[in-house]
Formats: structure tokens, sequence, C-alpha cells
């Protein structure tokens, strides 16, 4: 295959994280210390030797830019202070704002005064649209689809899926694009194809949902510091608490009339409680070690894409439970419930349509890159065997 080198390409990567590969003279230290790194790999070292060289497309379609954890090793023992554990972050950074065709992820990640007014923008947006809707607060009951009108709610929902639905299929083409005509052509026969597509969907699924090879990460951790800390169980936390969420607001939808009350016991209502326990905890954790820069090399910088994730996950986890809380109390209506049921629409419409733009976006692209990247391995051994 032809290789395109792109000089400007690591000067361009620079403007996503704060690294100096350049100073990397390719000793292999990061390879010898990366849990990921095997066998023949050369993990992350392969990886930087391509910044080096601007050979972006090679490290557009490499799975290792999203294998990485982030757990810190690499950069701890660099003998350069290259911080190759930040330059993986940042590729990440680059490529979801890269195959982002609106543009608007790159002003994500690189313009602070641009993402606080959109957000700013899209808040008074929602706001103005839910008053209009309704806006009477009821003293005596907390009625929540009197102050916001349930058909307004209905296709403002729609609306914000559609679009960010519609970003997501658009990026995620471009992406599949880009990737798969940089991997090496996959042997012609269709044999045992359909085996190698489950076996490697098999493996992308275990790896996702237990996040294994943290375990072998050893600065996922301070020294001394409680397994509930790690950064293996926060991010399950976080990932398993939005998931857990998602379902069940989704069978909330199917199953439950809109405004009924069900009782805390309800199966969706605790799957939702015990999922928003999960994704509270998660994102309190990560923001202290933010806010403290413990927790392992990952929590040392921070930039404003990991504080807008987090923030937002935590904020809508948090007013979740506000709202919660107004609506089970015993007591009559509390006039904050309004307040709660109105922060929380409007912080959970803002985190959906941002999906496909911000740091979010790594939980898309990172199991289809895996997941390619295991199809394309075991159909190219096949071909070898065969051959």
């Amino acid at each position: 295959m032809s290789v395109r080198v792109d000089p400007s390409f690591l000067p361009t990567l620079k403007r996503f994280g704060a690294f100096d590969i350049s100073g990397c003279f390719n000793c292999g230290n990061c390879t010898a210390v990366c849990p990921y790194s095997q066998g023949t790999d050369t993990f992350p070292r392969r990886m930087v030797r391509y910044a080096q060289l601007g050979m972006k497309e090679r490290l557009a379609a490499s799975k290792e830019v999203w294998l990485c954890y982030y757990c810190g090793e690499c950069s701890e023992t660099c003998p350069r202070q290259a911080d190759p554990g930040e330059f993986m972050a940042s590729a990440r950074r680059y490529f979801i704002s890269q195959w982002d065709l609106t543009g608007l992820a790159r002003r994500l990640y690189t313009s602070t005064p641009f993402t606080f007014a959109l957000m700013a923008l899209l808040a008074v947006v929602f706001v103005g649209i839910f008053l209009a809707s309704g806006g009477r607060a009821n003293p005596d009951k907390l009625d929540l689809l009197g102050f916001i009108d349930l058909e307004w709610l209905h296709y403002a929902g729609i609306l914000v899926l559609a679009l960010a639905g519609l970003a997501a299929l658009a990026n995620m083409a471009n992406f599949l694009k880009n990737f798969i005509e940089n991997l090496p052509p996959l042997p012609k026969g269709k044999e045992g194809m359909l085996r190698d597509a489950w076996e490697a969907l098999k493996g992308t699924v275990l790896e996702l949902a237990a996040q294994r090879k943290f375990v072998d990460c050893h600065s996922q951790m301070t020294e001394g510091e409680p397994w509930y800390l790690s950064r293996r169980w926060i991010h399950l936390s976080i990932m398993w608490g939005f998931l857990g969420l998602w379902g069940a607001t989704t069978l909330d939808l199917l199953f439950k009339e809109p405004g009924s009350y069900v009782p805390l016991w309800y199966p969706p209502r605790l799957l939702g409680t015990l999922a928003g326990l999960a994704l509270l905890y998660g994102t309190t954790a990560a923001l202290l070690h933010r806010l403290s820069r413990t927790g392992g090399s990952a929590f040392a910088r921070s930039l404003l894409s990991d504080w807008l994730l987090l923030g937002l996950l935590w904020a809508v986890a948090l007013s979740g439970f506000i709202l919660e809380i107004a609506v089970y109390l015993p007591a009559d209506s509390p006039p904050w419930g309004y307040a709660a049921f109105l922060m929380h629409i409007v912080l959970a419409l803002e985190l959906l349509i941002l999906i496909p733009f911000s740091k979010f976006a790594h939980a898309v692209y990172r199991p289809v890159a895996i997941l390619i990247h295991e199809f394309w391995g075991r159909r190219l051994g096949r071909g070898g065997e065969a051959g």
C-alpha cells in the first residue's frame, strides 16, 4: 500500500493535547512496559513513529489508538518525558474531530469560548422551548407534565435523537471509509466468515464489558489506594451506569404510562436508581481524581473535553436523583422539584446532542475499531493457513 506523509500532521495533533514526542528516540521502553504490547507488537512505540513521520493514515487505521486505556505506565517510565500516554489520548481526540463532517468536534476540542457559548445557547433554547410549552407550577401537587407539556418534550427528544443520530451515522460512515481503506486487503473466499465474525464480536464484547486489560495496568491506581477507586472500577461504573439508565429509560417509554406513579421497586425504576448510583459514584470519583490530580497519569492533566463529559454525566445523574426525591417525598409538592425536572431534561438533551462530537464519541468508535481489527486479523490468519 502507498503511504502519504503529511509534515503538518504532528503540529496539528499537538493542538489536541500536551505531549512532546519530538523528544522520543525510539528506545522501546514504552513498548516494554505496556500491558497491551504482546508478541511482535510495538505498541505504543509504532504509533509514535507514525506520528513523527506524518503517516496520518497508518495511525488512523491502528486499533491501538482505541485500545489504549491511558494507564500511564509508558509516560511514567519514559526517559525523555515524551508522554506517549497523552499522545495516544490526543490521537483519539484528533480523529474524533477529523471524522466529524460538521467541524463541530474540532471546535469543541480546541476552543474554550466556543464550547461555553454553545452549551449556554443550547440551554437557553431548551429552557425557552419547555417553559413556552406550559410553565405552570402547581403549588399543591407536583405536576411535571403540566409544567412541561408531554408532546413538546416528546418531539424535542425525537428531534435531538434524530440530529445526533444522523450526525453519528455520517461520522461513522466517514470513519469506516478512512479506517478500512488503510487496512491490508482481505483474502478471497468466504470460508469460516461467520465463525470469524462471531469470535470477533464475542472477544470485543468480553473486553469492553469487563475492561480486563485494566487489571494489568499497574499505574491505574496509586499505592495504598482501595480497589474501588481504581480507574478500572471508576470506568466500569460510568459505563454500566450510563447503559443501565439508557435501558431503564427505554423500558419506561415502552411499558409505562407517562406521568403515572410507580413504586421504587418497579423494575425499570429500580434499574434506573441502581444505574444512577453507579454513574454518580463513577463520575464523582473521576472528578475528584482530576481535581486532586491523583489516581494515575490519566488524571494528572485534564482538558476541557474531559470536564465537559464528566460534568454533564455527573449533573444528569445528580439532577435525576433530586427529581426522584421530589417525586417520592410524602409531603406536599416541593417547588424545587420543577427546577430539578427542567434542569435534568435540559442537561440530558445537551448530553445526547453532543455525543457524536464530544469525548463521548470514543464509546462508539472504540468498539467498532476493535471489532474490525479482530475480524480482520482472523480473516488474514485464515488466509495464511489456506496459503
